[in-house]
C-alpha cells in the first residue's frame, strides 16, 4: 500500500486546481449591473455564459454518453428558447462542464485520491462515477439511473407525476435498457467467464449479438404495441431514449468487429420500430453538437484500459 501511495502522490503533484463541488455563493444574477455615471447607465456588463451543470465521468462513452446526450439536449433548448429580451439584458444560455478522467495512473489518481474524496467531505457520503453537480441547486448527485431521472426533471424530458403513463413507461423501459447494459458488462469487463484478450472477445461477441436479439424483440414490440416512434411517448423524447439509443449504437458497432462482417449487416435490419428509433434520434437536431463531437466519434465505448479487458477497437478506428 506504501508503494501505491507513493505512485498516486507522484502524479498528484501536477495535478491541475480540484472542482469546487460547493458552488461559491454570489450575488442575485437578475440585479442590474450599472455604472453610477450616466453614460454607463445605458450599457450593461458584459454576463460571461452561466455553467448550470458539471459532469463527472471516465474518458469513454460507457454511461456518460447517455447523460452527456442529455446535456448537449439541454444546452440547445435553453439557447433556442431564450427570449430575446433575456438576451438584450445581457444574460446567456446556460452551459455545462463534462469531466473527464483519463483510463490510466493520472485519471485514478484524479478521481480516487482527489475529487472521490472531496466530495464525500463536502457534498456527498455515496461519491461514485458518474456524478453530476446542479450549480443552480447546488445539489451533488450520483449514480446514473439517479442522475438520468433528475435530468429527465430538470430538462423537462420527463413527466414529475408518478402515476402518470409517461412515468410508467420511462421507468420500465430504463431497467429493461440497463439489463442489455449488464449483458455488455459481462462481455467487455474482467469477470469470471468474462473476456480478457482479443481472441476472447472475438470468440464470445457473435454469442453475445445472438442472444441481444432477445431483447430487441421485446423493444420492438413495446414499440410496434403502443405505435410510437420512441419509448415513452409517441412523438417525444424522455430520458430513457439516451440510454436506450446508446446501447444500440452500441451494438451497431459491435456488429462491424464481428469475423467476416460484409460491411453493411445491421442488428437493426430485423427490428423495423428499432431502426427508425435509432435513425430518429441519430438525426435530431438538438444533438447536431453530440454526434460531431469526439466524446461520440473518437472516444472508446467501454473502459477496457482500466480493467485490462478487451472492448474491441473504438469507432474512432473506423477512420483508419
Amino acid at each position: 500500500f506504501f508503494f501505491v501511495d507513493a505512485l498516486l502522490s507522484f502524479f498528484l503533484e501536477d495535478m491541475p486546481p480540484q472542482p469546487r463541488w460547493k458552488t461559491p455563493e454570489t450575488g442575485d444574477a437578475d440585479d442590474d449591473d450599472f455604472d453610477d455615471d450616466d453614460d454607463a447607465k445605458q450599457q450593461k456588463k458584459p454576463h460571461t455564459l452561466t455553467k448550470r451543470f458539471t459532469m463527472g465521468y471516465w474518458q469513454m462513452r460507457g454511461l456518460g454518453a447517455p447523460l452527456r446526450m442529455m446535456l448537449h439536449w439541454g444546452k440547445f433548448d435553453n439557447k433556442t428558447n431564450a427570449t430575446k429580451a433575456l438576451m438584450d439584458d445581457g444574460k446567456e444560455a446556460w452551459t455545462f462542464e463534462d469531466v473527464q478522467y483519463a483510463q490510466g495512473p493520472d485519471g485514478i489518481a484524479a478521481w480516487y485520491k482527489r475529487d472521490k474524496k472531496k466530495m464525500i467531505e463536502e457534498t456527498n457520503a455515496l461519491a461514485n462515477i458518474p456524478y453530476l453537480v446542479d450549480h443552480e441547486e447546488k445539489k451533488t448527485i450520483v449514480h446514473f439511473q439517479a442522475i438520468s431521472a433528475y435530468l429527465g426533471q430538470k430538462l423537462n424530458f420527463d413527466e414529475a407525476r408518478v402515476d402518470s403513463d409517461q412515468y410508467a413507461r420511462n421507468a420500465q423501459i430504463a431497467m429493461e435498457v440497463f439489463d442489455l447494459r449488464n449483458t455488455v458488462r459481462q462481455l467487455v469487463y474482467k469477470f469470471p467467464n468474462s473476456v480478457r484478450s482479443a481472441e476472447e472477445f472475438e470468440k464470445q461477441l457473435p454469442e453475445h449479438l445472438s442472444a441481444c436479439k432477445k431483447t430487441y424483440a421485446k423493444l420492438e414490440n413495446w414499440l410496434q404495441f403502443h405505435d410510437f416512434t420512441y419509448f415513452a411517448k409517441k412523438d417525444g423524447v424522455s430520458s430513457c431514449d439516451f440510454h436506450a439509443f446508446e446501447m444500440i449504437d452500441q451494438h451497431e458497432h459491435y456488429q462491424t468487429l464481428v469475423s467476416g462482417y460484409d460491411g453493411k449487416s445491421s442488428l437493426l435490419s430485423e427490428y423495423p420500430r428499432l431502426k427508425k428509433f435509432h435513425e430518429a434520434m441519430r438525426n435530431r437536431a438538438e444533438l447536431k453538437t453530440y454526434f460531431e463531437s469526439k466524446e461520440y466519434l473518437e472516444f472508446e465505448l467501454n473502459n477496457h484500459t482500466l480493467t485490462k479487458s478487451w472492448d474491441g477497437p473504438g469507432p474512432a478506428a473506423r477512420k483508419n
